[in-house]
Parts: structure tokens; C-alpha cells; sequence
């Protein structure tokens, strides 16, 4: 009897293939990748901020250079304002104005509160007398007081009148007048285009010519 055939081989188990090299090297190009791409924008940004220090280095350097915005140093000169122009009415709502007279002098005895005045070196007073008439509805008091007439030189400057010296004024009841005076401390060469009033309950200003 003839002996059995042997059975044939088993073929070779198949091997899963692995996806680890592939998985390794995508891993390692993106982290290459993204490196790259952060190291660019990092060296991008430091030129935009080296250009932007550098901007503001000439920058400074040229306001330090030039002050005055390229005016070699000297700013413009101001145009000057010059007084402000009479209103239509001599009237600050209250009273109604008029410069009866301004005089100069190098002394003022103020009577009122018993004390003798001089002006400093280089000035003297100017005494404005001023009528008033009441043209509102009530008893009040015109302009008086420093801050409430000011007078105004040809170039502009604006006087208040002198802080120490008393000036008073009655308390006026419609359509009556009233007048007094108020004393100013100029320099010599002052003198007076217009004098502005406005009285502590008035709700406009007066703007009017100094008449001497």
C-alpha cells in the first residue's frame, strides 16, 4: 500500500502593514512646517518692528531739530486781535451807557474808602466817569466792579480797573440815572478805543467808544 501524499504547505501569513513610518514622517513635516512658519512670521515681525522704532527715532530727531515745524525755530508771529467792535446799542440788557470822560493823572485820592493812591513806575491812572441809566424792569446795579468794565487799547489789550481803589455806583431803579466813576493803572502810552461794561445781573455786554 503506497504511503499518503504529504499535505501540501501552508501558504505565508499575511502581515497587516504598518502605518507607523507614515504617521512618523507626517508628524515630524508638520512640526518642520509650523516651525518654519512661526520662525518666518517671528523674523517678520521684528523687521516691522525695527522699521517702526526707526520711523519714530527720525521722527523725534526732527522735532527735536526743528521746534518750530520747520519755521527755522522761530514760531509765527500772532496776528494781533485788536478791540472788539461797539455793539449796535450801548446797552447791557440793564443799563444803558455813556463815557462822559477819562483824565489822566498820577495820583487819586480815594475819598470813598480815605486812602491816597500812586501808580507804579512807568504808569498812571486813568479816571473814567461813566453815566448809567436803568433800561430794565427792577432796581440794579450797573457795571462797576473789577471784571465788569474793561477797557481796551487801539492793539487790543484789555485793562480791568484797579483792585484796590473803591468805585461804587447806586442801586438804580428803572428809568433813572445814575453816575459815578471807576479808575484804571496803565502804562503812560495807554489810552482808550472802547470800554466794555456788562453789570453783575445783565444778560448781554455793552461794547462802547472812550471818549476823553
Amino acid at each position: 500500500m503506497a504511503a499518503p501524499d504529504a499535505p501540501p504547505p501552508a501558504p505565508p501569513a499575511r502581515r497587516t502593514p504598518s502605518y507607523l513610518p507614515l504617521i512618523i514622517t507626517a508628524a515630524i513635516a508638520l512640526v518642520v512646517g509650523g516651525g518654519l512658519g512661526f520662525g518666518a512670521g517671528w523674523f517678520s515681525y521684528q523687521r516691522y518692528l525695527a522699521s517702526t522704532f526707526e520711523q519714530a527715532a527720525e521722527d523725534i530727531g526732527q522735532d527735536l531739530a526743528d521746534p518750530a515745524g520747520g519755521d527755522g525755530g522761530n514760531p509765527a508771529p500772532a496776528e494781533p486781535a485788536g478791540p472788539p467792535e461797539p455793539t449796535d446799542t450801548p446797552s447791557d440788557g440793564l443799563f444803558e451807557y455813556t463815557i462822559t470822560g477819562i483824565k489822566a493823572a498820577d495820583s487819586y485820592n480815594d475819598q470813598d474808602c480815605g486812602s491816597n493812591y500812586q501808580p507804579a513806575e512807568g504808569a498812571r491812572f486813568l479816571v473814567m466817569d461813566i453815566r448809567a441809566e436803568n433800561v430794565g424792569q427792577a432796581a440794579s446795579m450797573p457795571a462797576v466792579d473789577p471784571g465788569e468794565v474793561r477797557g481796551y487799547s487801539a492793539d487790543g489789550r484789555a485793562f480791568e480797573t484797579h483792585m484796590d481803589i473803591c468805585s461804587f455806583a447806586d442801586e438804580t431803579n428803572p428809568g433813572t440815572t445814575t453816575e459815578y466813576d471807576v479808575v484804571f493803572e496803565v502804562p503812560t502810552d495807554v489810552e482808550f478805543t472802547v470800554v466794555e461794561l456788562m453789570s453783575y445781573e445783565a444778560p448781554d455786554f455793552a461794547v462802547i467808544e472812550a471818549t476823553s
